[in-house]
């Protein structure tokens, strides 16, 4: 006698299970109005990060575009004195500005050439809203009266230069004649222009290579006597000529501070 095998219909199983869930087809809810607020707030929240991103890289910019023109070397700090341009210089051997360490006339025509590297006013300038910048404070002279004094460091630096060398002279002449008379503030203003120039050379610090002299006297010797390189230097000319045309006013136009660098 056969068996027979009943088996369960799929199709009737999962319309009954249709109709035993009556949630089975119930709509998706709308987004609350707690749930929005939210969205919108994160929203808002990437919107504010991205503004104030783009705020930070604006005021980064712009430092970095003011930054070359105030810190230019050799340059003045708070942008008072024009920026010069630069040119390729040769150092070469000028006698000018040596005298022959033995005669009166020697020694005062080279100090005339050395007075004639100071344009008229001598580098000194009248800063009147000093207090506005980031300036030590003014000098005051008696030949200048409430004018607040300034001095470009160039022209002191060529002054040092320029009393050392004279003092050299002098030391020399007095000692041919045997005359070993020293004055303790010379030696004191001398040993002031030896650190303020020590300073001002470790300040730039020009890395131009020099090579071999060409000077005869180093003809079998290896040496270098700083001639013959290509430096890269601000325009003295310029210099001298900006100096000139805002020198300090004085109330009687031929009168000047004249040796007033220490």
């Amino acid at each position: 006698m056969s068996t027979f095998n009943y088996i369960k219909v799929s199709g009737e199983s999962s319309g009954d299970a249709s109709i035993a869930d009556p949630d089975s087809h119930r709509e998706p809810s709308r987004p609350t109005t707690y749930s929005r607020i939210c969205k919108i707030l994160r929203f808002s929240r990437w919107l504010f990060t991205l503004v104030l991103l783009v705020a930070i890289l604006l005021c980064q910019l712009l430092i970095l575009n003011r930054q070359p023109d105030q810190l230019q070397l050799g340059g003045e700090l708070n942008s008072l004195i024009t920026n010069f341009s630069k040119q390729q210089k040769m150092f070469r051997e000028d006698r000018r500005f040596t005298s022959d360490h033995k005669t009166p006339a020697s020694v005062n025509a080279t100090k005339q050439n050395w007075l004639n590297l100071f344009p008229r006013g001598n580098g000194f300038l009248n800063i009147p809203n000093y207090a506005d910048y980031n300036l030590p404070p003014p000098m005051h002279f008696h030949a200048t009266p409430g004018q607040q004094i300034y001095a470009i460091a160039l022209f002191h630096e060529l002054h040092c230069l320029m009393s050392i060398s004279g003092f050299m002279d002098k030391l020399v002449l007095q000692m041919r004649r045997k005359d070993f008379t020293l004055f303790d503030e010379e030696i004191e203003h001398n040993d002031h222009c030896f650190n303020y120039l020590r300073n001002a050379i470790m300040c730039f610090g020009d890395t131009t290579l020099e090579g071999q002299s060409q000077d005869p006297l180093f003809q079998d010797v290896a040496g270098t006597d700083g001639t013959g390189a290509l430096h890269i230097c601000r325009n003295y000319d310029e210099i001298f000529a900006w100096a000139g045309k805002h020198k300090l006013h004085y109330e009687d136009d031929e009168q000047g501070l004249g040796d007033h660098h220490h």
